[in-house]
């Protein structure tokens, strides 16, 4: 399964002061205000950071999206499908042979008939607690729940994924779900959610299930942007 032909890469144009991030960490927790964006975790055992920080001077970990430039008919109607919205990143292609790591919200466009994704996109990523998906489809997925893509070394063909394996005692919790929209004037140019929580999961790999990955004392902070 490869992620990369469904996920636009998005590259942030920033403005930095110091020096570049690192995508490890001799701890899995990490504060939130140095990164303007990163996930973090510890993979079986091993800390690590995959963001970029904001005093970097050089771009090190790039954001992911997908779904935020689709139209569809809202999940409220379920028989007509809906609209899955991920966000992610993926290493500086300078130095690509490295991870990176998606979560995918399963057809979290729920609206009324009247309503249009732009109306609802701010309120589509309430704080709570969100059970992992049994199916990523976009007709009958799981609605409201997330799933979680990852690779070891984006320059190969080896993909884990939280879909079709067991999840007891997992979690996933939006934590801080801000509207971060930017307005000039009376004009809205950019609608975006910024999102901040905690996770624990297990990985499988997508060509041998009995190859596992668990990801605990998980962390986030990115920005979900509609386009």
């Amino acid at each position: 399964m490869k992620k990369l032909s469904i996920l636009t890469l998005l590259l942030a144009t920033l403005m930095f002061s110091a020096c570049s991030s690192d995508d490890s960490s001799s701890e899995s927790d990490v504060n939130n205000d140095d990164y303007l964006y990163f996930i973090s975790g510890k993979i079986n055992g091993e800390p690590f950071v995959y963001g970029q920080k904001e005093t970097a001077t050089t771009l090190d970990y790039s954001l992911l999206f997908s779904g935020n430039s689709i139209t569809t008919t809202c999940a409220y109607y379920p028989d007509n499908g809906g609209l899955n919205y991920a966000i992610g990143v993926y290493p500086n292609f300078d130095n690509e042979a490295r991870p990176n790591m998606s979560f995918d919200f399963i057809r979290m466009y729920l609206c009324g008939s009247e309503d249009s994704a732009a109306q609802m996109f701010n309120d589509a990523f309430p704080i709570s607690s969100y059970d992992y998906a049994i199916s990523d489809n976009v007709v009958n997925g799981s609605t409201g729940d997330v799933s979680v893509s990852y690779s070891p070394d984006s320059t190969v063909e080896e993909w884990y994924s939280t879909l079709g394996g067991d999840q007891s005692g997992s979690n996933f919790e939006i934590t801080s779900s801000t509207n971060t929209n930017v307005i000039f004037g009376a004009q809205t140019i950019e609608i975006s959610q910024l999102l901040e929580g905690n996770f624990s999961l297990k990985l499988y790999n997508t060509e041998n299930p009995t190859d596992v990955i668990e990801i605990t004392e998980g962390q986030f902070k990115l920005p979900m942007t509609f386009d």
